[in-house]
């Protein structure tokens, strides 16, 4: 996960942006291709980790989250708007986003499913899915002045 617009000696605070995700794989990253949206319900999900979180929850924390609700509020260009999506929608936004993780598995040569990165477990008290990554994440901070790649 790289977070544009970050101020030095702080660590995920709001104002930041969501430059790009990307999946590690030896000595190479390998870019996910997602839209502004797709890259926070992305970034939510890694720094959330390893929370069990719904799609209603994914939904309150885009509005509630100080990180989302100022998304890029740091930048010298206008801030981003925040994420606002309904349940129906993060789902696809989950499915976009394994989509994305098994075109990177794929172009890597690996024979693994996306579902085993990004998991949906479905809960035994009530018909609801959860979703977590299940690989470790990690985020890398561009300065407030950095310009993106």
């Amino acid at each position: 996960m790289v977070h544009g617009e970050h101020q030095p000696l702080t660590k995920c605070l709001a104002g930041e942006t969501v430059e790009q995700i990307g999946l590690a794989l030896r000595s190479s990253v390998i870019p996910l291709s997602l839209s502004l949206t797709g890259l926070v319900v992305a970034d939510l999900l890694a720094r959330k980790r390893p929370m069990l979180l719904t799609a209603s929850q994914i939904e309150h924390l885009l509005a509630s989250d100080p990180f989302c609700v100022r998304l890029g509020a740091n930048a010298s260009r206008a801030p981003r708007p925040a994420v606002r999506l309904a349940r129906k929608s993060i789902k696809v936004y989950i499915q976009r986003l394994r989509w994305q993780l098994g075109k990177a598995l794929k172009s890597a040569g690996l024979a693994m499913l996306p579902e085993d990165l990004l998991v949906s477990e479905s809960t035994e008290l009530s018909n609801v899915t959860t979703y977590r990554f299940a690989i470790p994440c990690e985020f890398v901070h561009l300065n407030g002045d950095a310009k993106r790649k």
